[in-house]
């Protein structure tokens, strides 16, 4: 009699770890939550602070700050915005409006640039354009100073 290539009596089959171990499941499935979860909030923060920068009205506050002496002079050079920015921006079409907090620093000190803004015909005119630098109570003003108009005589 010759034997069969296969064995009459099968073994069981195997089972897997989280067969065996089925207690796991609900820490496993909670922590597979929260790092789906985690990853979903870096890519919605990483999307926004994206769009905050590449903004015109952050791109035109960062760069007045950075070309004022007077910043220059307090926090030094260069100048570097932070990563968080706070504030909000509505832009649609060529209007729009925004109030942006963005933090910078430089080797002497740190400091705030408050930036508020109306867009109107594709253009930001700003209203409020300052530094606050950590440390000292007045703030740097960045908008143009407008002389008076003086009557013709």
């Amino acid at each position: 009699m010759t034997t069969p290539p296969y064995p009459l009596r099968p073994e069981p089959a195997q089972k897997r770890w989280l067969d065996r171990h089925s207690l796991w499941k609900i820490p496993l499935g909670c922590l597979t939550l929260f790092l789906l979860l985690a990853v979903f909030l870096a890519v919605l923060f990483t999307v926004i602070m994206t769009s905050f920068r590449s903004s015109d009205v952050y791109k035109q506050a960062v760069a007045r700050a950075a070309a004022s002496p007077e910043v220059r002079t307090e926090i030094g050079e260069p100048i570097r915005a932070a990563r968080l920015i706070s504030g909000h921006l509505n832009v649609s079409g060529s209007t729009g409006n925004a109030d942006l907090s963005i933090p910078i620093s430089g080797p002497r000190g740190k400091g705030v640039i408050r930036a508020v803004a109306a867009k109107s015909e594709g253009v930001w005119h700003f209203t409020v354009l300052q530094v606050n630098v950590e440390g000292h109570a007045e703030s740097i003003d960045l908008l143009p100073t407008q002389s008076p108009t003086e009557p013709d005589s």
